[in-house]
């Protein structure tokens, strides 16, 4: 969770930006901010993390790509992962405020 809270402005500018701008910028970002994301979601998933139902229910709909993030291996594939749906950082915003 440290990479979470040194990461945390921008992490607020992926989640908060419209999708061809998120895609350029988790495409530019290191590993450290991908591991940072990845952390979140796995503690929200985990309820390690305590979120409104709202979040819960959107990343419900992103299940399956949930679980193949979890499940790559190296921080390339999690990071063409995420390029590829961008959609499933979305609902980090209510989390990140």
């Amino acid at each position: 969770m440290d990479n979470v809270k040194r990461y945390s402005s921008f992490l607020k500018r992926i989640v908060t930006a419209p999708e061809p701008i998120r895609i350029k910028l988790l495409k530019s970002s290191n590993l450290n901010i991908i591991k940072a994301i990845c952390e979140l979601l796995l503690n929200i998933v985990q309820k390690n993390i305590t979120v409104k139902a709202i979040v819960i229910t959107q990343l419900k709909k992103h299940k399956n790509l949930l679980y193949k993030l979890f499940d790559a291996k190296g921080f390339e594939a999690r990071k063409s992962i995420l390029v590829g749906h961008p959609k499933i950082v979305a609902p980090l915003k209510q989390v990140l405020k």
